[in-house]
């Protein structure tokens, strides 16, 4: 039955990396097709009013494609995250039904924060979420909401390319802070939900947490595997 359970898990996992990186490929297609079709905008208009008002059209629209891959990108992350505990768990289980298991298993048996970060040989870092897919789209979304404020601002008040650019820069800080912190919230409130059976340290059973030596390379101190998430 367990056997079962880490292959629906496993499967589960790979479903959720696939979703991610279609949601990000169609994200990333879609700019790209926008930014040639607004530069070819602009070569014909010579970036007379058309070309602004096409911008003030197409920008908002790419955004809101961003916004939505986004949120699914990070609830995707925190979908991944959960079958990741679950398959740590049934690590942990066959470790307390074997324990000479233990110095064999590659991943760690524990499933708290720190363990799953391990895991890959992370640390927890603040800027750890830009490197994920979520992040990722965060910045390029940033960006998108940077050009637009500044085209606006050109547009409507017809002010100095510096205002404008300050604008771009502001309104790119404002909507990276504001994804940053739904993606903070979000992962700290499914974290919140999730109750650690068995954290890092010294296991419950009597046994040390054990990973495999190879997977962290030369490093072989146990605490600088566990403190790698």
């Amino acid at each position: 039955m367990m056997t079962t359970e880490h292959f629906v898990l496993e499967t589960a996992r790979a479903a959720t990396i696939q979703e991610a990186n279609q949601r990000a490929n169609l994200f990333l297609t879609s700019v790209s097709s926008a930014t040639i079709a607004l530069a070819f905008v602009a070569q014909v208009t010579r970036m007379g009013l058309p070309f602004v008002l096409f911008s003030l059209i197409m920008l908002p629209c790419l955004y809101f494609i961003g916004l939505v891959t986004f949120v699914r990108a990070v609830q995707v992350g925190i979908e991944d995250m959960v079958h990741a505990r679950g398959m740590a768990r049934i690590r942990h289980y066959y470790t307390e039904i074997t324990p000479s298991m233990a110095r064999y298993l590659v991943h760690s048996t524990h499933d708290d924060h720190l363990a799953l970060l391990a895991d890959v040989g992370l640390r927890p870092r603040p800027w750890q979420a830009f490197a994920s897919t979520a992040g990722m789209v965060n910045v390029v979304n940033g960006a998108i909401a940077g050009v637009f404020a500044g085209v606006m601002i050109k547009a409507v008040i017809g002010s100095t390319l510096a205002l404008a650019v300050v604008a771009g820069i502001l309104a790119f800080a404002v909507s990276n802070w504001c994804l940053w912190q739904y993606h903070s919230h979000s992962w700290a409130g499914a974290e919140h939900k999730l109750k650690v059976l068995f954290p890092s340290g010294p296991d419950r059973s009597g046994a040390a947490v054990q990973r495999s030596e190879g997977s962290i390379g030369k490093d072989d101190e146990p605490e600088a595997g566990r403190g790698t998430q």
